[in-house]
């Protein structure tokens, strides 16, 4: 989906787009031309473009390097995405420089140039041209509407909310269920059984299945009292009217808590679920470690924890992942008292083994299968009634298990979990009606300020949010380096650095662009909108290389630096705005994609479409008026004119 899907077949003919445009304004007006100079014109034009072509799509095809350098959950979706788009790119170079000339040469003739410009263009730069004439008139006006536009979008940002990878709408639900940890598997069956009835009782629902403990093959470990109740959803089309999955979740917390109280339920998807094991091998969105040697201060700093947090908006599901402590009687011999009675305290163990699980004494077999005998005493003696137990003394007597042995009890541990070579208890919650960055921040201040766990004693958090956090590290390592390559590589097109540093402005004001979009969408930034960003870049750069060569060609003949911004953004007005358009029409069905796979989909292309808005802005406008402004004294072109369109 994401490798096929994020294609973008208007940024695959970009450089196609550019070459064949270059050749209708050369052949514009030549009337009746020979073959040999017609070739001849398509030879010079198609020589003169192919310099920025090629080092524009070098550019684009550089900007993909950081998606290669995810690692992870990340890396698994994004990077096929982006190798199919290098691959696709790099073919699309390889056509442009070569079957594309060739084909304009058989099938472009002068007179299939229109002589007059299609009504759309017209109407574009009927509009742009008084709009142009004032920027380069005023171009100080320009660049602090230039930073203030890139003021809204630092703000955009920092108001923005994150998260790792959009939230998939699988659908259906997976309801994970906690009792108590000494439950039997008929009590377990029969409340799994109370429950189903009762969450088929909403419209919505068409199909309740639990799964009560582990499987046959046991690769999910789970006890009996945990369960994960599988919640098959109606599309919905055929929901109540104004019912939002939230409002559904909702109805189905309370309809558990009236019938099923004490489950201690938490909503997730079956994709999801298995994903967030993978992540940070817990079913939930975020898990927070804390690491320790006393069992009970550890469930102390874990039930603060799920105090601090069940109030912070955004969390959901609170809850320890570990079961809740169980019941125990522990017989301890009193060895006085069974040497009194000629007993031994292995005998007296051995009698109380006998009457809960039996003392194995022989094998028989069926077949090849060994299968052990068992010797159980009569009777079942309840926690209560344990120390009441006759037991035989040698010389004939008979005599209470408490008379011989403490009885005690009390509760234990039913789980202790150990992460490196320490004891670790687990809290885990789901983010709903919020963003991943927003509500992380949140709980850790909520933890440091309530909990503060005392010396000795640690909390790491893990879950998607750690892996959000690590995926914005590794970025900000590459993506200065890759910034850096572009400018290098711009450089090495227009042969001085100025040029390139003024291209280079597309790139933020690009941005500021697909933040809008996202802020306007209500989406939050994430792994998926961060690819969007490096796409933009790419078409961005492109974008400005092609006006940036006609500003120097006009600039080295002479003109006044005014001049040249004014003439050539006239001219090169087409070529941007056919890049522009054809590339965020290609993203336009991601954007407004709801099928399966669109949350992922979606920023990636709101981003890319909303960026060239403003990046198409700053090359039509702000760029010739920063030309004005600093354009310098005219000088002779030090490379062969390299003309990409008009």
């Amino acid at each position: 989906l994401m490798s096929l899907g994020a294609l973008d077949f208007g940024l695959l003919v970009d450089g196609a787009v550019v070459m064949v445009e270059a050749v209708f304004h050369a052949l514009h007006g030549k009337g009746d031309l020979s073959r040999r100079a017609r070739e001849q014109i398509i030879a010079e034009t198609v020589g003169k473009v192919a310099r920025p072509v090629f080092f524009s799509v070098l550019v684009i095809l550089l900007v993909y390097v950081p998606v290669l350098t995810l690692t992870g959950v990340d890396g698994k979706m994004f990077r096929p995405m982006a190798i199919t788009l290098i691959l696709a790119l790099g073919t699309s170079l390889v056509l442009s420089l070569t079957f594309v000339p060739a084909a304009v040469s058989l099938l472009v003739r002068p007179k299939d140039v229109p002589l007059r410009d299609p009504v759309l263009v017209r109407i574009f730069t009927t509009l742009y041209r008084p709009v142009l004439a004032a920027a380069v008139r005023r171009p100080i006006v320009v660049v602090i509407g230039a930073v203030g536009l890139l003021g809204l979008g630092v703000a955009s940002f920092l108001s923005a909310g994150s998260t790792f990878i959009p939230q998939l709408d699988e659908g259906d639900l997976v309801v994970q269920t906690t009792r108590a940890p000494d439950i039997s598997i008929e009590a377990a069956v029969r409340r799994a059984g109370e429950m189903e009835a009762a969450l088929l009782a909403l419209p919505e629902i068409t199909q309740v299945v639990s799964r009560i403990g582990s499987p046959a093959v046991a690769t999910d470990i789970m006890g009996l009292e945990q369960a994960d109740v599988f919640v098959g959803i109606s599309p919905r089309a055929q929901w109540r009217p104004g019912l939002t999955r939230e409002a559904l979740i909702a109805e189905m917390e309370a309809t558990l808590a009236t019938h099923d109280p004490g489950s201690d339920p938490a909503f997730t998807q079956p994709i999801q679920m298995r994903f967030n094991e993978l992540v940070a091998g817990a079913v939930t969105d975020v898990a927070v470690s804390i690491y320790g040697e006393d069992l009970a201060e550890l469930r102390r700093l874990a039930e603060a924890t799920v105090k601090a947090l069940q109030t912070l908006p955004g969390a959901a599901d609170v809850q320890i992942l570990a079961p809740p402590a169980v019941s125990l009687i522990e017989v301890r011999p009193r060895p006085l008292e069974v040497a009194r009675r000629g007993l031994t305290a292995s005998a007296v163990l051995d009698a109380v083994t006998a009457l809960r699980t039996g003392l194995p004494v022989a094998d028989t077999f069926d077949g090849p299968q060994r299968i052990p005998i068992r010797l159980k005493l009569a009777g079942d003696a309840s926690a209560q009634t344990l120390g009441q137990v006759r037991l035989p003394t040698p010389d004939g007597w008979l005599v209470t298990l408490d008379e011989v042995a403490d009885v005690i009890r009390g509760d234990t541990p039913a789980l202790v979990s150990h992460d490196e070579a320490q004891r670790r208890i687990v809290v885990g919650f789901n983010v709903r009606g919020r963003d991943l960055g927003s509500v992380v921040p949140e709980a850790q201040a909520r933890f440091d300020s309530q909990v503060a766990p005392p010396a000795g004693y640690r909390a790491e958090w893990g879950g998607q949010y750690a892996t959000l956090e690590a995926a914005q590290a590794r970025m900000t390592v590459v993506l200065p380096v890759v910034m850096v390559g572009i400018l290098v590589l711009l450089a090495i097109t227009f042969r001085r650095l100025g040029p390139a540093l003024l291209i280079f402005l597309n790139v933020p004001f690009a941005g500021v662009g697909g933040m809008v979009a996202l802020t306007l969408r209500d989406l939050p930034v994430s792994i998926s909108a961060l690819v969007g960003f490096i796409a933009l870049s790419g078409i961005a750069v492109l974008n400005g290389v092609v006006l940036m060569q006609g500003l120097l060609e006009r600039r080295a003949a002479g003109s006044e630096p005014a001049q040249a911004a004014a003439e050539a953004a006239a001219s090169r007005m087409r070529p941007v705005l056919m890049t522009a358009l054809v590339a965020a029409l290609g993203f336009v069905p991601m954007m407004l994609a709801t099928g399966v796979g669109a949350e992922v989909q979606r920023p990636l292309a709101t981003v890319v479409v909303g960026g060239l808005v403003t990046s198409t802005l700053l090359t039509l406008v702000i760029l010739p008026a920063l030309f004005a402004l600093v354009g310098g004294p005219a000088r002779p072109a030090a490379q062969p004119a390299a003309q990409p369109a008009s």
